[in-house]
């Protein structure tokens, strides 16, 4: 099971993190905020400060706490698996 272990970088829409397994992977949101335009809220990531935010959750992911707003007011994280970030990023480096 992947864990992000470590947020090493963030910069606008991109995310270098340490998985558990000593790898670093490099992952573009910006195609994710994109492609989740219909998320009302999701429009606040392109927010230099909001962005910035980004924290690893208990499960191993990363994060951004109560960017998504349902219709009845719920606010929701949005947030990125661990999988993902392996499977979608670019590896910067192997151990």
């Amino acid at each position: 099971m992947f864990k992000v272990k470590k947020i090493i970088e963030v910069r606008p829409y991109s995310i270098v993190c340490e998985l558990n397994n000593g790898i670093l992977k490099k992952l573009d949101v910006l195609p994710l905020i994109e492609n989740h335009s219909n998320f009302i809220g999701i429009d606040q990531l392109k927010n230099k400060s909001i962005f910035e935010s980004v924290a690893i959750g208990e499960m191993g992911e990363i994060y951004w706490e109560n960017i998504i707003t349902f219709s009845n007011n719920e606010k929701w994280n949005y947030d990125i698996s661990p999988e993902f970030i392996f499977h979608n990023g670019i590896t910067i480096q192997n151990k």
